[in-house]
């Protein structure tokens, strides 16, 4: 009979073991995923506010460059009136003032597609 409570012990015990190696196990375990899991956290933290600054300074970027192609804009605006203005000056008078002459005879060249030469033609 007492081999058979000491074996019945043994088993006991050994169960104990057991219950006692998984509760620290599953104690570890757990202690490893929170950690896991709030560093995740922190580090999602970070990015979201990464990505909050650089919407906001992006924001701000495209704020002061409408306000620069607005100006650009309004001077190309007065470049052109200018333009306008100016090539409405140019005529003849202003020509021979530049120092231009008038053509009296008029020269062509012609291509001759046979050759591919060139040759003055009067």
């Amino acid at each position: 009979m007492e081999a058979a409570i000491l074996k019945i012990n043994n088993i006991n015990s050994v169960r104990n073991m057991k219950l006692k190696v998984s509760v620290v196990s599953h104690w570890v375990n757990k202690r490893n995923i929170f950690w896991f899991l709030t560093g995740t956290l922190f580090l999602l933290l970070a990015l979201y506010f990464c990505f909050l600054t650089q919407t906001i300074v992006n924001t701000a970027s495209y704020k002061s460059m409408e306000k620069k192609i607005t100006i650009l804009d309004s001077n190309i605006g007065e470049l052109e009136s200018q333009y306008i203005l100016l090539k409405r000056s140019v005529d003849f008078n202003l020509a021979k003032e530049l120092g231009y002459i008038e053509v009296t005879t008029i020269k062509f060249v012609d291509k001759n597609i046979t050759n591919q030469t060139l040759s003055l033609v009067k």
